[in-house]
């Protein structure tokens, strides 16, 4: 076969340019890399200064951290670490001396954004575990999480606690960012072996496959250089126009090196194919690259256009290597385009690149027979295990546990071992729950309505512990539970109903005075009426004028006597009741004051059966107090003082009687007015103790409901206050059962201001729940219980003044939530943006409809294949999770090498078969099969050397992405491509027109 060699084509241009000045050519590579790798800082460094989160700083949990940290840090801390240090024996003086020095270190040192405060003696005792053997305190540093910015801060403050720690003392700096930090640096130090190890894989297969020494020294040479040509632009790039991050290194030399050699292998055989054909060595060189050209520029445009669509992702890791390996692939391109050529064409010219002899009908011939003969068999051969396998696809799971992807001895994973045998689990991995208002919180109100969000919390399934401003502990303050308040009240009644008691004997003596005055009143009234007949008598009868006077004298007297008495102890009595009536007063308006604060003080009393059933006891009590017992009290004082006023009236009145007697005896001319007089006065002593006796009867009835209304004040005092500790001791056990209440008085006490800067913000507008989850924080199961959280607390809201607050959430649970949604859609995206840049590829340079969907469907097929492999290997048979990372990284190199592969068998079989004809298929895939076998063992093998890493991420996806090439190598390539082929014939160039082979 030969090639004119007038070729005026672009790329046959090209070629004869390049071969033309071939050591110009080849020099100047080599100054550029030079130039690249000394004037440039290395891709390390570049890497190094990069501030890209793993996570977009517009999700929603990352919003909520920088809203977190302006509120409760000092605004300038963008992820948070954990410094843990422990002693098996016990934390020892020197320990804590360290940690408090340690601390006021850090405070001072550039990385760290902030440190929490351990000045304070209660903080210190709370962050000690109870077995006093460990504690931790907090760091936040100005780097996002998973920024390599962020790595080197973690590492500063690992080199700060290794300085002057005690001996015996384990100290480990953990959480999500050390967690990252570690991932990082186990990624960075598995480069250089991965590099070696594919270096050593791709020298290996050559010589399997070249027998030839000069061959696998020349395919080495020429990814050498693209490799350090790439590194170089891509660390320019990185200052100048896009970010990177560790895994660029990674996957950068992994494709870079395989899609290199896949260049050089496509020109080389090509070239040794022309010089069996007996073409020169230069002209088999130009001639070689002016054919394989093509294949190469549509295989380097579909690979970066392929990856460069992961620029358009959110999450960090894909927008920081899409790019860099779409310019990684360009460069390599124009190596394989101007240096590998006219390398070529200098070796073959001195007999350095001669070919074997090849077989007269070897595999690749036979096979091809095979597909014409049995085109439907072979494709469905081919096509049977690709379907089930792709099958297993749905059931990929991805796992977001960056813990799990890094050896268990990395110093986050020993930094959570010590928490967790101290602390309750995920102490150093909490969820956040903030609740922003738009009014200060610290009123008895909205606490309220805080601790019922709290517990609502608490209620989630996994939620093991929730910390809050009215539970800094995770449980709720005992103090503030109406269960503990009912017991107070309870003691209190108690005490109430036994001073009742001990008054009961003094009660009991002014009922019995109270009767005793009530039966002499009685006495006296009938002998005041008794009194007022004799006088009648003694104006009827003259004769007994003297013996009358003398006895009305005698009994006048006695009157005067006895009324003198009476006044004396009904004024005692008056004064004993009134002092009685200020007394029960007293207790009446505290029952009052008991009842107004549970009626209408307390938010949550209505709410609590226990709490509603006290209150209607206590109102109870308290109104047979006010409408009964205190009136009863007052009307016996009133009664008790109108007799001793009416015995006043009536002393004066028996005094003049005795002294119209004394008159009458003086002088008989004064008889009939002292008649008179007596008579008068007689009727105004039989009125007067009918007042007394009037009020000696109120007096008795008061006294008696004072005693029945005692008898029942000390009846209820005693059942109301049973109830109450009953209640009490109810919910002793269980605070929260009981409800809560916290008086804004508490809100002074210097404890509680210690523990609410942690809750609420310094304006209190902002309050904020600690959740500790009981399953791992970086499962599926915290991912989407964090979820549930915000929900539930945005429940226990409603109907309350929080009811319009805003409820964010953040932690390692969330940020795990916000890739898991950022991730698929990013997928979706790069998936149809990288499928539609493969199928323009392959239109264009094909011109065929059929061909080109085709082509399309069968890389589709392949990775939906793959990952359904990859799912049986690792998530069935190892039981290892795959990681979230290598779906869409697959996909994206898959799609795009198995398209580079389909077009180097396609442009072949179009050059073979342009008419459709199942020779010309059965030609190209003879003639193809050994180098696209070659190619594709050779990337397999580059990307299987990435397992050598110590990273699971690195190791995942060199398997998926290995077997993936694989598959497309032997059964894609080689069986449903070529049989799909030939059995559409010449309809697989619609719609252009099938031409005759000349």
């Amino acid at each position: 076969m030969s090639t004119p060699p007038g070729d005026s084509s672009v790329l046959g241009r090209l070629a004869g340019f390049t071969i033309a000045r071939a050591p110009w050519l080849i020099g100047g590579w080599l100054l550029f890399v030079v130039a690249v790798n000394v004037l440039v800082p290395q891709l390390e460094t570049v890497v190094g200064r990069d501030s890209t989160p793993f996570v977009p700083t517009t999700a929603p949990s990352l919003r909520a951290v920088k809203a977190m940290d302006d509120t409760f840090g000092n605004g300038r801390s963008r992820s948070f670490i954990a410094v843990v240090v422990e002693r098996d024996s016990g934390l020892t003086a020197a320990d804590r001396a360290y940690v408090t020095r340690l601390a006021a270190d850090l405070g001072r040192d550039s990385h760290v954004a902030w440190v929490q405060d351990l000045s304070e003696p209660q903080l210190r005792k709370a962050l000690t575990s109870r077995d006093g053997k460990a504690m931790y305190f907090q760091v936040g540093v100005s780097g996002y999480t998973g920024a390599p910015t962020s790595v080197k801060q973690v590492d500063a403050v690992r080199d700060e606690a290794e300085r002057g720690k005690p001996t015996g003392l384990d100290v480990a700096v953990t959480g999500s960012s050390a967690t990252i930090t570690d991932m990082v640096v186990q990624v960075e130090h598995s480069i250089i072996k991965i590099t070696i190890v594919t270096l050593v894989l791709i020298a290996i297969i050559l010589m399997v496959i070249y027998r030839s020494v000069v061959v696998t020294g020349f395919v080495l040479g020429v990814i050498g250089i693209a490799l350090a040509a790439a590194r170089g632009v891509t660390a320019f790039l990185g200052l100048h126009l896009f970010h990177v991050s560790t895994f660029t290194g990674s996957f950068l030399t992994g494709v870079v090196l395989g899609a290199t050699t896949d260049y050089a292998i496509f020109m080389i055989s090509r070239f040794h194919e022309l010089r069996r054909a007996g073409v020169p060595a230069r002209e088999a060189a130009r001639t070689a690259s002016a054919k394989v050209s093509a294949v190469i520029v549509g295989s380097a445009f579909t690979v970066a256009l392929a990856t460069v669509s992961l620029g358009l992702a959110h999450v960090g890791l894909f927008r920081t290597t899409g790019p860099p390996i779409a310019v990684s692939v360009v460069v390599a391109l124009g190596i394989s385009l101007t240096m590998t050529p006219p390398v070529i064409a200098l070796l073959g010219e001195r007999g350095l690149l001669e070919p074997r002899p090849r077989a007269a009908a070897g595999r690749w011939d036979r096979l091809g027979a095979l597909v014409i003969a049995r085109p439907g068999r072979v494709f469905a051969a081919g096509l049977l295990p690709l379907l089930v396998l792709a099958a297993l696809f749905p059931l990929f799971k991805p796992s977001y546990d960056e813990r799990r992807v890094q050896p268990g001895d990395t110093e986050s994973n020993d930094g959570y071992a010590l928490m967790d045998a101290h602390y309750p689990r995920n102490e150093a991995l909490p969820d956040f729950v903030l609740i922003t208002a738009d009014h200060d919180l610290r009123n008895e109100h909205d606490l309220v309505t805080l601790e019922q969000a709290a517990d609502a919390a608490a209620q989630v399934p996994g939620v093991g512990l929730v910390r809050g401003v009215t539970r800094p502990t995770g449980t709720t303050i005992s103090q503030a539970s109406l269960g503990h308040q009912a017991g107070v009240i309870g003691k209190r009644l108690a005490r109430a109903g036994d001073k009742v008691a001990a008054g009961r004997k003094d009660t009991d003596r002014l009922v019995t005075g109270a009767g005793q005055l009530s039966s002499g009143a009685t006495r006296l009234a009938d002998g005041a009426d008794a009194a007022a007949t004799g006088a009648g008598q003694l104006l009827d009868g003259a004769e007994d004028l003297h013996r009358g006077l003398e006895r009305l004298v005698v009994g006048t007297g006695q009157a005067g006597a006895g009324s003198a008495d009476l006044r004396s102890g009904a004024a005692a009595l008056a004064d004993g009741l009134e002092t009685a009536v200020s007394q029960t007063q007293v207790a009446v308006d505290g029952l009052g004051l008991a009842y107004d604060a549970l009626a209408t003080k307390s938010l949550t009393c209505g709410l609590d059966p226990a709490c509603r059933a006290a209150r209607a006891g206590i109102r109870q009590i308290y109104l047979a107090e006010r409408d009964q017992l205190v009136p009863g009290l007052r009307a016996a004082a009133a009664g008790a003082r109108q007799l001793a006023s009416g015995a006043g009236d009536l002393g004066t009145g028996l005094a003049r009687v005795r002294a119209g007697l004394e008159a009458a005896e003086r002088g008989a001319n004064r008889l009939t007015a002292g008649q008179r007089t007596m008579r008068t006065s007689l009727g105004q002593l039989a009125s007067g103790t009918g007042q007394v006796a009037a009020a000696g009867d109120l007096v008795e009835h008061g006294t008696g409901q004072l005693a029945d209304s005692v008898d029942r004040l000390g009846t209820g005092l005693d059942t109301a206050a049973s109830y109450l500790r009953r209640a009490a001791k109810a919910t002793s056990d269980d605070p929260d059962s009981g409800g809560f209440y916290l008086p804004p008085s508490a809100l002074d006490d210097p404890r509680f201001a210690l523990s609410s800067g942690a809750y609420l913000s310094r304006d209190g507008r902002v309050a904020r729940l600690i959740v500790l989850g009981d399953t791992n924080a970086f499962g599926h199961e915290a991912a989407a219980r964090i979820g549930t959280i915000a929900d539930t607390v945005r429940h226990s809201l409603r109907g309350t003044a929080l009811e319009h607050s805003i409820v964010t959430t953040t932690g390692m649970a969330a940020t795990n939530a916000d890739i898991a949604e950022l991730s698929q859609s990013d997928f979706r995206l790069v998936a149809g943006v990288a499928l539609l840049a493969v199928f323009l590829v392959l239109l264009f340079l094909i011109r065929s409809l059929v061909a080109a969907t085709a082509l399309l469907a069968s890389v589709v097929l392949s990775y939906a294949a793959t990952m359904g492999l990859s799912v049986l290997v690792w998530q069935i048979l190892i039981g290892t999770p795959i990681e979230w990372t290598v779906g869409c990284i697959a996909f994206v190199l898959l799609v795009a090498v198995g398209a580079d592969y389909n077009l180097l068998l396609i442009k072949r079989v179009h050059e073979e078969s342009p008419d459709g004809s199942r020779a010309g298929v059965a030609r190209a895939v003879s003639l193809t099969g050994g180098v696209i076998t070659a190619a594709g063992v050779i990337f397999a093998g580059s990307m299987f050397a990435m397992m050598s890493g110590s990273v699971t991420t690195l190791v995942q996806l060199g398997f998926t992405v290995g077997v993936g090439l694989l598959l497309d190598t032997f059964v894609v390539r080689t069986m449903v491509v070529p049989a799909f082929a030939a059995l559409v014939g010449p309809r697989l160039w619609w719609p252009a027109r099938a031409t005759s082979q000349p």
